[in-house]
């Protein structure tokens, strides 16, 4: 291992980088350093592009020799979850029948941060076909939360999550179908953002659910967040659900104080169905939030009180997995022994879903759609736990895992931006999160709170002993 500390974040990466304190390839040496000493423990990566990231890393130099800076990401050592397309890398999707897959070309997202400087380390464990919760994989491995190796780190984005836990990157992307970005980053005590749909483009990652995915980033701070925000959006040819808005300075909005904000803390649904650790440590955030300024206010929104039945919601999502996967799926022999569990199970349950309960789902998400979203006119954003509970147990019930994403589905059912920001430990000492969810577009808004909240705790200062 090289002897300098790591970088606090990005930021502190990128002006060191600049003072001449380290190198491009002296950073990611060290990275590649942290993951072969944890990858047998962790199992954070599918794949680890070694040579690929050094080559980069010399090239980043190269130009920074030359008086070519790309911005803040130049140098800064990613990963990426190993939905997304990377050229002449395989891109597994988590799933045996991929184990081989090697794409032709980059994904958007992957194309914008490799712009942006950046350096790809490798491609991150998931779930298979980011089905499930748990950050467990029958074909690769299950990927080991870094703060108790026993426990989940959270899916489907988990290899992204303990990767930047552990501190073999800065960054990484992820996908967020009803949790996938969120619950991995609040039980790992990092950050995560889904972005307003279609704010990332989805071009080049494979689909979990064409109405519900969302590309993001995952982060060790609120600032690094915003910064890798602002490389990932924009609207994409390739990807017709992408917004046309014009990509703000994120990491200019996240500064600021919290006098006049008004947060909501939903009625029979922020401080329902909660392990008593997350409920105390998510009062205890509420009280810094109105120790900072914000107007904490309490609010009706029916559609999410006393946790919602979502099974009809979740409907959507298994028909057009279905619709995604199914085909190929039945057309694969041996298909039990190739397919994991909750894959099998999602796919037959989608493809028992009818056209007509399919198109009745999607009117009542209309409904609960606009139903959350009138809470935005008397109030700037809402908040609650990211997850009822600390990191579960690998081994715990689907039923239980199914139960981490009570309140991350009714914000990915509405496509709002949503951020996990740490905010406490659980008596067993695993991180807790919380949740900041605003209107659409709002993403300067949820990371301003967010950062505000950050710069008063120090959560973020403790890590997981490697």
């Amino acid at each position: 291992m090289l002897e300098f500390a790591f970088p606090l974040s990005i930021a502190d990466a990128a002006t060191r980088l600049r003072a001449g304190e380290f190198t491009c390839v002296a950073l990611a040496e060290y990275c590649l350093a942290r993951i072969s000493d944890l990858q047998p423990r962790l199992n954070a990566f599918i794949t680890v592009t070694g040579d690929l990231a050094l080559a980069t890393a010399r090239e980043r130099d190269a130009e920074l020799r030359n008086g070519r800076d790309r911005g803040p990401l130049h140098g800064i050592p990613i990963a990426h979850k190993d939905c997304y397309d990377t050229a002449g890398i395989r891109t597994t999707v988590g799933a045996e029948i991929f184990r081989t897959r090697v794409p032709q070309r980059d994904a958007t997202l992957v194309q914008r941060l490799a712009a942006a400087g950046s350096v790809m380390l490798g491609k991150t464990q998931m779930n298979e076909f980011a089905a499930g919760m748990s950050g467990t994989n029958a074909f690769f491995g299950d990927a080991h939360n870094p703060w108790n190796a026993m426990r989940a780190p959270g899916g489907s984005s988990s290899g992204s999550a303990c990767a930047i836990a552990a501190q073999m990157c800065l960054g990484a992307s992820g996908t967020d179908a009803g949790g996938s970005i969120r619950v991995p980053a609040a039980w790992t005590g990092i950050v995560g953002l889904r972005p307003t749909y279609g704010r990332v483009s989805k071009a080049g990652a494979y689909p979990r659910s064409l109405s519900f995915d969302c590309a993001g980033p995952l982060a060790a701070s609120v600032g690094d967040l915003a910064l890798l925000l602002e490389a990932m959006a924009g609207v994409d040819a390739s990807d017709p659900e992408s917004l046309p808005n014009p990509v703000p300075r994120y990491a200019s909005a996240v500064p600021g104080d919290l006098r006049g904000l008004r947060i909501g803390i939903v009625r029979d649904f922020s401080l329902h169905d909660l392990d008593d650790d997350v409920a105390l440590a998510l009062r205890d955030a509420l009280a810094a939030l109105a120790g900072l300024g914000a107007e904490l206010q309490d609010v009706s929104v029916p559609a999410l009180a006393g946790g919602s039945d979502y099974r009809a919601i979740v409907d959507i999502l298994l028909y057009e997995f279905n619709q995604i996967l199914g085909a190929e799926y039945r057309a694969t022999p041996d298909r039990e022994h190739r397919f994991g569990a909750v894959v099998r199970a999602n796919l037959e349950r989608g493809a028992a879903i009818r056209d007509e309960d399919y198109r009745a789902a999607v009117d009542a998400r209309r409904r609960i759609v606009a139903e959350i979203r009138r809470a935005f006119t008397t109030l700037d954003v809402l908040v609650t736990p990211t997850a009822p509970m600390v990191a579960l147990a690998l081994d715990a019930a689907e039923a239980e895992f199914d139960r981490a994403r009570q309140f991350t589905i009714p914000f990915s059912i509405a496509g709002l931006p949503a951020i996990s920001v740490p905010c406490g430990f659980g008596g067993s000492g695993l991180p807790v999160g919380m949740q900041i969810v605003a209107d659409r577009l709002q993403e300067p808004l949820v990371l301003r709170i967010a950062a505000a909240y950050e710069a008063s705790t120090a959560f973020r200062r403790h890590a997981p002993v490697a």
